[in-house]
């Protein structure tokens, strides 16, 4: 009579104290879901793009939620403006609480310069190599250029295939005075400042140091590259 009443117990149970399960019509819209997850990211998007893209990756449709009767809130735990990849957060506060995380894609194109061909290490730019297309920003990690102006007749610094978008990195950094250039040498004395000509020695950056010759007195001195055509000599 015990494993009877047990078992009766145990059917009982089941039959008026679990919860009955949830119903294919009353079941969370996950296409709503999806949607509110689009409009957080596109008015997101909007803050900082003229016309952004936004791409919503399809929920897994085995998915069983209880419906949101209080409204669903979209959120995000970092900055979901910028282009490319993001996750998107739908909450529902009730009358029963869940949270989704939604992959998301913020597709935005622009005008870039890329290579036209096979380019070589150390190769200079001309208007042949190069060519402007419209890319997706999100995919790149370097940056864009934007006009060609602004890498025609730079030094490449490594091969670079063709379609490649070009970005600062893919650049020798121009020497703020190349080997052979007449500049000021700059020597402080004092409170006084002495200013003489010379010729460098060889290409160096800002805040390098370059061998100068003194033209009066055709010794070679060292001193800072203080500038486009100045080096700044301890005396």
């Amino acid at each position: 009579m015990k494993t009877l009443s047990s078992l009766v117990f145990a059917v009982f149970s089941v039959m008026f104290l679990t919860p009955p399960p949830l119903q294919a019509n009353s079941l969370q819209s996950i296409s709503e879901i999806e949607q509110t997850a689009y409009v957080f990211a596109m008015q997101q998007a909007r803050m900082r793009y003229d016309n952004p893209q936004v791409i919503v990756d399809s929920l897994d449709p085995r998915l069983r939620l209880h419906p949101c009767e209080r409204g669903m809130e979209a959120f995000a735990n970092r900055d979901v403006s910028s282009a490319g990849s993001q996750t998107i957060g739908v909450r529902c506060r009730g009358p029963v609480s869940w949270t989704i995380y939604v992959p998301t894609r913020i597709r935005v194109m622009q005008a870039a310069v890329v290579a036209a061909r096979p380019l070589s290490a150390n190769h200079v730019l001309t208007s042949e190599d190069i060519r402007t297309e419209m890319v997706d920003i999100g995919n790149l990690r370097q940056g864009i250029i934007d006009h060609s102006d602004l890498v025609l007749g730079q030094t490449l610094r490594h091969p670079i295939a063709a379609g490649t978008v070009l970005s600062n990195n893919n650049f020798r950094q121009q020497a703020t005075i190349k080997r052979g250039e007449f500049i000021q040498l700059i020597a402080t004395v004092g409170k006084m400042e002495v200013r003489m000509q010379g010729t460098a020695m060889a290409d160096a950056m800002e805040g390098e140091r370059l061998r100068v010759r003194n033209s009066s007195s055709e010794r070679i001195v060292e001193g800072i590259v203080d500038g486009p055509g100045r080096v700044r000599v301890s005396m």
